[in-house]
């Protein structure tokens, strides 16, 4: 995720989480703007993996810690992005670029488990790829994939652009 904002798009959603130890609780009540995959340095450097996969919702004020606010550590990424993390597990929150309308949230730190399943509601599966240009490897899924964002940059399976 870049400092540009990713598109608008609809889709009122409420969503308990919180961090790997517990210590942080948060409330998300927003819309969501898109779940994605991402590809960019920021992200996947900081999270260890590519692409990260990420619930793009607004505003940015849609998401707010309901306990725990003082193990909140707020971790300076690349250009103006920050990512905010658990003091006493290291545990991923939320990210975004500073002052962004928007806030990332990661689906993996959702409370959605049941006891027999973990796998994520359909809202919250990702819907395309970006910053697509900066993938480690070609993946090969029928989601459309961009080069950076929507709407422009529109580009197959091994990152070649597709003419509209």
């Amino acid at each position: 995720m870049s400092d540009e904002e990713p598109p608008h798009g609809e889709g009122p959603f409420e969503q308990a989480g919180q961090c790997f130890c517990g210590a942080i609780k948060f409330q998300i009540s927003g819309k969501i703007s898109k779940s994605v995959y991402c590809h960019c340095k920021a992200c996947c450097r900081k999270a260890g993996m590519t692409p990260v996969h990420l619930v793009i919702a607004r505003p940015n004020e849609a998401f707010k810690v309901t306990s725990g606010e003082e193990h909140v550590q707020i971790v300076k990424g690349y250009g103006s992005m920050e990512h905010y993390i658990c003091r006493k597990c290291g545990g991923p929150i939320k990210q975004h670029p500073k002052g962004a309308s928007f806030v990332a949230t990661f689906p993996t730190t959702f409370q959605i488990e049941d006891g027999k399943s973990c796998l994520l509601p359909d809202k919250y599966k990702p819907e395309l790829h970006l910053n697509y240009e900066n993938r480690h490897y070609d993946w090969n899924d029928n989601l459309p994939k961009f080069a950076a964002f929507p709407p422009n940059g529109l580009v197959d399976n091994q990152g070649n652009p597709i003419e509209n």
